[in-house]
């Protein structure tokens, strides 16, 4: 019986350990002002031209660049040379990607499209916004385009809602329900990509997407329509961190100057959203 006992001690000790040394790390910004240097690890959620891991291994994306740039910036106006490592653990699990962002230490940072909202700020660090985002109402290409949301409740009559679970995309599509769609039944799916494929196959179903997740899924050929009077711009994007992390000051001074108004920003955006995405982007702007 005592053999037993101790046995599973050392299990219950084991996943303890695992489960240490499975939380994510990095410098902090006072460590690294002494040292010169800095180790910065990347959690990141899997988000189409905001960090997406490519054919060849690499992580690619606005956010992803975005860091790069930072990293530079610290070089250059602090000194502190940054070295910095890809640590999620499933890209794929948005709620796993926060968990893991939220219980993480010092240097850390979360990547993908991530909405800045002031319940997150009560838990997290967030940098000020990099780009403005535009949630997109979209169905199967079949769906008859819905000519005002005045009209959903009887166009979308008994729809599915699909919803990301943990998502402000979950917060949108209640929202739909709740004003427009009363009889829809709401469907929860673990990420963007779920939803996607989910609505393609189901002609009697819709989601709310961001506008990156929207374009790809034009960029692939997936058979989604777009309903512009369901269109809406109010969400933007930041970098997360967990609240240890205390390079989010410095974030500021570099996120707030001169860089999002560059030629060197507008490269990176036009690189991972296209043609098609600026002018999406653009076409808000003009409305102001």
């Amino acid at each position: 019986m005592i053999m037993l006992i101790r046995k599973i001690l050392i299990i219950v000790c084991l996943f303890i350990s695992v489960g240490v040394r499975a939380q994510l790390t990095g410098t902090t910004y006072a460590e690294a002002l002494k040292s010169k240097t800095a180790t910065w690890a990347f959690a990141y959620a899997e988000t189409p031209n905001f960090s997406s891991k490519q054919a060849d291994g690499s992580l690619q994306g606005i956010a992803v660049e975005v860091m790069k740039k930072f990293a530079e910036y610290v070089q250059r106006t602090e000194g502190i040379k940054v070295i910095y490592e890809f640590k999620g653990k499933d890209p794929n699990d948005f709620k796993g990607f926060l968990q893991e962002v939220k219980v993480s230490k010092g240097g850390v940072f979360g990547l993908g499209n991530i909405t800045i909202t002031d319940a997150r700020k009560k838990e997290y660090e967030f940098s000020p916004a990099f780009i403005k985002n535009i949630s997109i109402l979209c169905t199967n290409k079949d769906v008859p385009t819905l000519e005002s949301l005045a009209k959903a409740a009887t166009a979308f009559a008994n729809f599915k809602g699909i919803a990301v679970a943990g998502s402000t995309n979950e917060k949108a599509v209640l929202n739909l329900k709740a004003k427009y769609i009363p009889s829809a039944v709401i469907q929860r799916v673990e990420n963007n990509q779920e939803a996607v494929s989910t609505i393609a196959k189901d002609k009697s179903s819709f989601t709310n997407l961001d506008f990156t997740f929207y374009l790809d899924a034009i960029r692939q050929g997936i058979p989604i329509k777009r309903h512009q009077v369901g269109d809406e711009s109010s969400e933007e994007f930041g970098i997360i961190m967990p609240k240890s992390n205390d390079w989010s000051p410095v974030m500021a001074k570099f996120l707030n100057a001169e860089f999002l108004k560059s030629q060197e920003y507008k490269k990176i955006l036009f690189a991972n959203l296209g043609t098609n995405g600026i002018k999406l982007l653009d076409s808000f702007e003009n409305k102001k």
